[in-house]
């Protein structure tokens, strides 16, 4: 592989809206995929099916902040690219710029120090659900990524792992052409039936989605009615009955504070057998705001900083017992 076709663009700040742009959708309009989902393109991801990445690349990016171990990988993301490199016996850094080959575009953790023509890619994780000690413990969606870096930077990959003993290991990721070939085929597969929004495959991948994606990918202009099968049916009755026992569990739950209640009277903490079972203590009152009064008071001010939610469709049950839910 030559490196005519590496592109080498501008980052955006890491985790803004307009990096996952650039991560979303390349400058000719083209979906656009990043290492990280490699995994799920491959279908080995623990946390992301091919369902939720054909949801995410067919509908616009949404900044969110992350999980808890996100923000303690990036905290220490800097730390572990310093130790790579002594490591290694280079100096590395991480990468002002995006690298995109194809259907590819990739932020990398850290590469030395010739941004042109990276001799060698770092890769950093930070891990609570794996012990990693050799390249055989390294977790698949781990070696999946770094092939799609390899993949765009035609260099060798190293990986640095703080795991959940706290041990710090390096890994030369072995190149595999198999999997640099199903990278380079399967991102081209499924980046143009994104494209394309191709109905077989998106048929095919709304069997894995949920509700809610399946809510912003199916937008009818007009009314649809499907006739249901006894099958499909079933599921109907199913949401009917499963309304019916959530109905059913609030008042029960009502009724259970209210003869608890009758009993406390001003008691704070239930005991049975000798154990502490319940407590009813007083707390502070929440702090809200009064929107009612601020738009009688500001009008101007409220419509200043309102916003409108996106349209979403609302699933509503009629003819199951005679009525709608």
């Amino acid at each position: 592989m030559t490196t005519t076709d590496l592109l080498t663009i501008r980052k955006p700040p890491h985790g803004s809206l307009e990096w996952l742009m650039r991560r979303h959708r390349d400058a000719a309009g083209r979906c656009v995929l990043g290492a990280s989902d490699a995994p799920a393109l491959v279908d080995v991801s623990p946390f992301t099916s091919r369902a939720d990445l054909f949801h995410s690349k067919s509908t616009t990016p949404k900044v969110s902040e992350g999980t808890a171990a996100m923000q303690v990988g990036n905290i220490l993301e800097p730390a572990l690219v310093v130790e790579l490199g002594r490591r290694l016996g280079v100096k590395m850094t991480t990468p002002d710029v995006m690298f995109q080959r194809d259907r590819f575009i990739v932020s990398l953790d850290a590469l030395t120090e010739q941004v042109e023509a990276p001799a060698v890619v770092g890769e950093v994780k930070t891990t609570r659900r794996h012990r990693i000690e050799t390249i055989d413990d390294v977790p698949p969606d781990y070696l999946w990524q770094c092939w799609a870096q390899m993949l765009v930077l035609d260099r060798p990959v190293w990986l640095i792992v703080l795991d959940k003993d706290l041990s710090i290991s390096t890994h030369e990721i072995p190149r595999n052409e198999e999997a640099l070939d199903v990278l380079r085929r399967d991102s081209q597969t499924f980046c143009t039936a994104v494209d394309e929004r191709d109905a077989a495959l998106l048929a095919d991948l709304s069997q894995q989605m949920t509700v809610e994606q399946i809510a912003e990918m199916y937008r009818p202009p007009q009314p649809i009615e499907r006739a249901l099968t006894a099958e499909e049916y079933a599921w109907v009755r199913e949401l009917a009955d499963a309304r019916d026992l959530k109905r059913q569990a609030e008042q029960l739950e009502q009724a259970a504070k209210d003869h608890i209640a009758r009993t406390m009277l001003d008691a704070e903490i239930a005991t049975f057998d000798g154990r502490k079972v319940l407590t009813w203590r007083e707390q502070a009152g929440r702090s809200s705001l009064d929107v009612a009064r601020l738009r009688e008071a500001h009008p101007e001010l409220v419509a200043e900083f309102m916003s409108q939610g996106s349209p979403s469709r609302v699933m509503r049950l009629s003819n199951t017992k005679g009525n709608t839910q």
